[in-house]
């Protein structure tokens, strides 16, 4: 019985050292304190899931909250909703996958936040939306693949220090520069991205740039999967009106990108021209050390610090001729075409210049042809972008005097070592020191005394000392030699001069004759207007008894705009004119009051040389009109075998259809029919009228 009752008390006790155990697991921990009177709550049971009840039985006015490493993996987001007094949350080095955006929601007094170490992958945007005084933000070591544009606001105006290196980024956004901290507060904003796998920056919040100087922000690049650095690019995306220099616009954003995977081709050139340019080539060497990755020949070379600017170069592939190393050179500032002795995969040399070539970023190129078998130098579309252009060793018997003009940018050309007897004067456009065109089959002639006068402008030119044969080549000459009196080019020169003048007036009297039969009447009145020539019966009408008036004008009496012209400008330029000055008879002028209409109008008609009608719409319906019309016909026909003295002026268009009604098409008739607006309009009324008016 006994032994019964020890074992009983035994059992009993185990009992109950289990239920104070399990009691204990269910007490937070005892709070510690610090000399500040600040409280800590540091939990050491581990857990699988924290909520509000976790804490139900803590106090919740505590100051700093640990709860690292205990194995948790969810954290509910209402668990910390009535802790309004922390200041650092410490959460690291456990499983938690997914952190909700309303957990640190009002937590304005957190200073610190550590969630390093979990197996985070997103951070939603407005999960640090509240904390107002937070310093310290920790998110390194965790599987975060997204950060929300909006995850760090504006309102984040004490932020020191963001850790979010190790972990699974592809690109980056203007966070560091979204919290508008103090610029001047000496406190530099610490954020870290290193250790993910950035290779490109992006703008998704649309964020403008408004970071002020002294620029106060580290922005950790190092160990990512950047393989390039476009500064205009990255400048553009954040700034996209900016026009001033996008280099040190760059620098102002504090970005260290060394340890990155760097393949230093033409693209990385402006980034390190931009800089050995600057002041800031000797800022912090050691710590902007950005190595190359690629190519092999570059590989951990110093690309902004050491490797000379010209090895950045660029391959393009696109229309490079076949056969052809084509590279973006942009230290030279053209793109590089090589084909020189060089044969494509029919291992055949080339005939003809290429169709086409890659395109230039600079819009230069320096295209090199040397040992083919090219006999033409011609226009190509991609001439105007040439600078450069070698074409030694070739069979070039003919160069196209285009295709030189067309080489707008021209810096060097090589034409050695060819079957070339001349070249265009066009060459001239090139510097003389800047061409070659030795080694060729040039012949002396008298054409070539320009070229003696090029080559003697620099006696330090590579074709200065270009040779000539003369005589199918018995005789040797120094082209700079070359002289009209060495050749005997006078008497030469006498006959083409010749010739080109005959030529000339060949020329002239066949398009004359050609003129004369297609435009009999317009070459009459060219000639008049020019020699004064003219038919000699023409005037046989003026040479009649005496007349009083050269001219009868008349027309329309209603018609203010004919009017106007007939005042302002006809009657001008006939009886004003310096060299032939005409006396006109003007009805609305002239016509004598009181008495009859009608005979004073033949009376007059009678006394003058030429009638002048000016035909406008009302002028078919005017009685005055169609009288004057029939009385001029009586006075045409009555010298009909003499010359025509009725001159017809079409005021428009309209009248023209009119006029070839009858009885206007029967009056139109061996009448001289003009308009106001024909070309060589006055010389040809000048041709109708008498050639000596009346005195």
């Amino acid at each position: 019985m006994m032994r019964k009752g020890i074992s009983m008390l035994s059992s009993l006790s185990v009992f109950l050292m289990l239920m104070f155990l399990v009691g204990l697991c269910d007490m937070c921990p005892v709070l510690q304190w610090a000399g500040n009177n600040e409280t800590t709550l540091k939990f050491l049971t581990r857990m699988k899931i924290v909520s509000n009840d976790t804490f139900s039985n803590c106090d919740k006015s505590v100051h700093h909250l640990l709860m690292d490493d205990l194995g948790i993996e969810e954290v509910s987001h209402n668990a910390l909703e009535d802790f309004y007094n922390l200041k650092s949350l410490s959460l690291s080095g456990n499983y938690i996958s997914a952190l909700s955006p309303f957990l640190l929601e009002y937590k304005r007094g957190l200073e610190s936040f550590n969630i390093a170490n979990n197996r985070l992958e997103r951070i939603e945007d407005g999960t640090f939306e509240y904390l107002d005084n937070v310093k310290v933000i920790e998110l390194q070591f965790n599987n975060i693949s997204f950060i929300g544009p909006d995850a760090f606001s504006r309102n984040l105006r004490v932020l020191q220090t963001v850790n979010v290196s190790h972990n699974a980024l592809t690109y980056g956004e203007p966070w560091p520069f979204i919290p508008e901290t103090d610029p001047t507060d000496g406190e530099d904003l610490v954020f870290d991205l290193e250790y993910n796998h950035i290779s490109e920056f992006r703008n998704s919040p649309n964020w403008t740039y408004d970071l002020v100087s002294p620029f106060e922000y580290d922005v950790k690049l190092s160990f990512n999967n950047i393989t390039n650095i476009h500064i205009d690019d990255v400048v553009h995306i954040f700034n996209p009106g900016f026009q001033g220099n996008t280099f040190v616009e760059y620098l102002s954003f504090k970005i260290n990108a060394s340890e990155n995977p760097f393949f230093c081709d033409c693209n990385v050139y402006p980034f390190a021209s931009y800089l050995r340019d600057s002041l800031f080539y000797f800022y912090r060497v050691e710590e902007f050390r950005y190595r190359c990755n690629s190519p092999d020949s570059l590989s951990q070379e110093d690309f902004l610090h050491d490797i000379p600017l010209e090895q950045f170069v660029c391959n393009v592939t696109e229309n490079c001729p076949d056969g052809c190393i084509c590279q973006e050179r942009p230290y030279y500032g053209y793109l590089h075409v090589n084909c020189s002795f060089m044969y494509g995969s029919n291992q055949q040399p080339m005939n003809t210049l290429p169709l086409t070539l890659p395109t230039s970023k600079n819009g230069k190129i320096s295209l090199h042809l040397d040992g083919h078998y090219i006999a033409l130098l011609e226009q190509r579309d991609y001439l105007p972008q040439l600078v450069n252009l070698t074409l030694s060793f070739n069979k070039l018997v003919h160069i196209d005097p285009k295709a030189l003009t067309s080489m707008s940018d021209r810096q060097y050309l090589d034409l050695s070592h060819n079957y070339l007897k001349y070249v265009p004067k066009e060459i001239q456009y090139f510097k003389t020191n800047k061409v070659r065109i030795g080694s060729n089959r040039f012949e002396c002639n008298c054409n070539m005394t320009w070229m003696a006068q090029w080559l003697n402008l620099d006696s330090n030119a590579p074709a200065y000392n270009a040779q000539c044969e003369y005589d199918d080549g018995s005789e040797r000459y120094f082209i700079r030699d070359i002289t009209d009196s060495l050749l005997k080019c006078s008497f030469e020169n006498l006959i083409i001069i010749i010739s080109v003048v005959v030529g000339i007036l060949i020329a002239i009297i066949i398009g004359a004759v050609v003129t004369a039969r297609r435009c009999p009447y317009e070459t009459k009145v060219l000639m008049f207007r020019l020699f004064g020539v003219h038919p000699a019966d023409k005037y046989r009408v003026d040479l009649e008894e005496p007349r009083q008036y050269d001219i009868y004008v008349s027309h329309y009496e209603h018609d203010l705009q004919a009017r106007q012209w007939v005042k302002s400008k006809f009657l001008r330029k006939l009886e004003e004119n310096q060299k032939r000055k005409f006396k006109v008879f003007y009805f609305e002028r002239d016509l004598n009051a009181g008495t009859d209409m009608y005979d004073e109008l033949v009376t007059h008609m009678k006394q003058c040389r030429r009638i002048v009608f000016i035909l406008t719409n009302d002028f078919f319906n005017d009685e005055k009109n169609i009288f004057e019309a029939d009385q001029a016909e009586i006075e045409h026909r009555a010298s009909d075998n003499l010359h025509g003295r009725v001159i017809y002026l079409l005021w428009n268009e309209s009248v023209r259809e009119k006029i070839k009604l009858d009885p206007w098409k029967s009056r139109m008739e061996g009448k001289r029919v003009l308009c106001p607006d024909d070309k060589f309009f006055w010389s040809k009324m000048r041709y109708e009228l008498p050639f000596k008016g009346v005195p």
